[in-house]
């Protein structure tokens, strides 16, 4: 059984958006420090239910948080137009838009693919944040990273494929990405999600090869049975953006590529779009298992809200998300090293390589944790505990804070 199911409606207890965040944040909507036009500009995609939004979107308020002026240049959306964000995140926005910053005293901090760095700008310090998800990163990357002050990656993995491209190593930093352990929280009331089963597993990503939607449904239909008490949960979107319609794609490669007759498979239910901000932790906690057997990561923000959210995770034991997932917080699945196919729905990653999740080990894991729950929701509290401990968005901001002060003494 596939079905598309809204979540959202009349939900109730929903959260403020990140509760006392947002109000620390409303605090500062006046323009701080704008005679000295010393700050950051920040240039980057911050509006929508991308990574890289929900990244840039926590840096810029807690920058502004801090105290350090910063210009925002939203780059794809201009606006709230998915009506994701708080009304108060919405105003200090376009407080942002309006900071005067000299360049010739600030920052200006690129976050995006380093393809679209510009590099003939002159600033007092010229930042690019950007990752990579493959072996490697595309021609050209090198050049406009190096043409940077610095280069600000997530993950040891990516400071590896940089270095091995030609960024130079003097130029590139690690700065991890954070969340907000109070927002993400095990407490946060689940949705009423109609067709779920005693047990349900929860993925999120974009439709895409490297995601790897195709290893997740083989693995699913593969191990379990219409009859078992399970269920699977999809909040995915397609490349073309939230208001894709992926239903005839799933039902096509279920029927089609699988040759499995929808009658005969347990419930998979399709949550289509993107979820406003302030509703997100609810879909983690109405789950009892989060798995994504991707093929590639510069960081894995989802796995970090999971686990934020003590729920179990399964995940690819390879990529950015090795910096924080390992054998007792979390179920790895083993892989190889396998070249991107010729016909990758993204030309970016044509020539590299990427990993290979083995199929039968995820089925296996799949299965433990369906059998072994007490055990898998053990490994999840040690994740939720270190997740606090270490990559709590107040931790991870102050060190981008500190190094953003660096830049600008």
């Amino acid at each position: 059984m596939v079905s598309t199911t809204t979540i959202l409606q009349g939900a109730d207890g929903a959260e403020e958006r990140r509760g006392h965040v947002t109000r620390a944040f409303s605090k500062d909507c006046a323009l701080p420090g704008s005679a000295t036009g010393r700050g950051v500009s920040f240039r980057g995609v911050i509006y929508g239910g991308s990574g890289y939004a929900q990244e840039n979107l926590m840096v810029v308020l807690a920058l502004r948080s801090a105290g350090i002026p910063v210009r925002i240049d939203p780059t794809q959306l201009p606006h709230d137009a998915d009506n994701l964000l708080s009304e108060e995140e919405r105003t200090a926005l376009e407080f942002a838009k309006l900071q005067p910053i000299d360049l010739s005293q600030g920052v200006y901090l690129q976050s995006m693919p380093a393809h679209d760095f510009q590099t003939n700008l002159y600033a007092r310090r010229l930042v690019g944040r950007t990752m990579f998800e493959t072996d490697r990163i595309p021609y050209g990357w090198a050049e406009r990273c190096n043409a940077m002050d610095e280069v600000w990656v997530p993950s040891s993995f990516n400071v590896e494929t940089f270095l091995r491209a030609g960024v130079q190593e003097k130029k590139l930093r690690r700065m991890q990405e954070g969340e907000d352990t109070n927002f993400f929280h095990p407490e946060n009331p689940p949705f009423r999600i109609p067709g779920t089963r005693g047990f349900n597993f929860l993925s999120v990503f974009q439709w895409t090869q490297r995601k790897g939607p195709d290893i997740l449904l083989k693995a699913f239909l593969r191990e379990f049975q219409e009859d078992e008490d399970v269920a699977l949960i999809l909040r995915c979107y397609g490349r073309q953006g939230p208001d894709s319609d992926l239903l005839p794609e799933l039902l096509f490669y279920i029927e089609r590529e699988l040759g499995v007759r929808l009658e005969k498979t347990p419930p998979i239910l399709l949550v289509p779009g993107f979820i406003p901000n302030r509703d997100l932790p609810r879909l983690y906690t109405s789950a009892d298992c989060f798995v994504l057997p991707t093929r590639g990561e510069g960081w894995g923000r989802p796995y970090v809200e999971a686990l934020c959210s003590a729920v179990p995770v399964i995940a690819t034991r390879w990529g950015g998300q090795m910096d924080f997932l390992h054998d007792a917080n979390s179920y790895l699945i083993d892989y190889k090293l396998a070249p991107t196919p010729r016909d990758t729905d993204v030309e970016i990653f044509a020539g590299h390589e990427w990993a290979e999740p083995d199929i039968d080990h995820l089925r296996s894991l799949l299965r433990h944790v369906f059998t072994h729950r007490e055990e898998a929701r053990e490994k999840a509290a040690l994740g939720r505990r270190e997740m606090v401990e270490k990559f709590d968005r107040k931790i991870i901001m102050a060190q981008w804070t500190a190094e953003i002060a660096r830049l600008l003494d």
